[in-house]
């Protein structure tokens, strides 16, 4: 088993980097040196670290979202994860609704949006998730 010092020995040599880059060869490289990434290792960063992240600045951002059913906290991250934060907070009419708990009016608004124009499919499914809140 790798001992922690040894981990952290094999990341200062490999460093960092957040965005992709080619490395010394030419080979498209992220983070510590990854060339690849498993759907499995995906999941986790997304699930340990990045969904967590997510709701934090999320309840951060607009308090008022406690007061609301889980289901909307759910929908709201989801949109946050696709579109950031300051994506998110530009969806004016949709917070209103939201904070007014009209959520036929949220869903309208989700699709009055560009949002919905880009991505249909998943606006809509999110749209009818929020319908569906009574």
């Amino acid at each position: 088993m790798i001992s922690d010092q040894e981990l952290d020995a094999i990341l200062t040599e490999e460093g960092f980097e957040a965005y992709p880059y080619q490395d010394t060869v030419g080979v498209w490289t992220i983070g510590h040196g990854l060339t690849f990434l498993t759907k499995q290792e995906s999941r986790a960063v997304i699930q340990m670290f990045r969904l967590p992240q997510i709701e934090r600045s999320l309840m951060d951002a607009h308090p008022w979202i406690v007061t609301q059913p889980p289901e909307v906290i759910k929908i709201c991250v989801h949109m946050v994860y696709q579109l950031g934060l300051r994506g998110f907070s530009q969806f004016r009419k949709y917070i209103a609704a939201l904070q007014a708990k009209d959520y036929a009016t949220a869903a309208a608004e989700m699709l009055d949006s560009q949002w919905a124009t880009q991505t249909p499919a998943r606006a809509n499914r999110l749209a009818d998730r929020i319908r569906a809140i009574s």
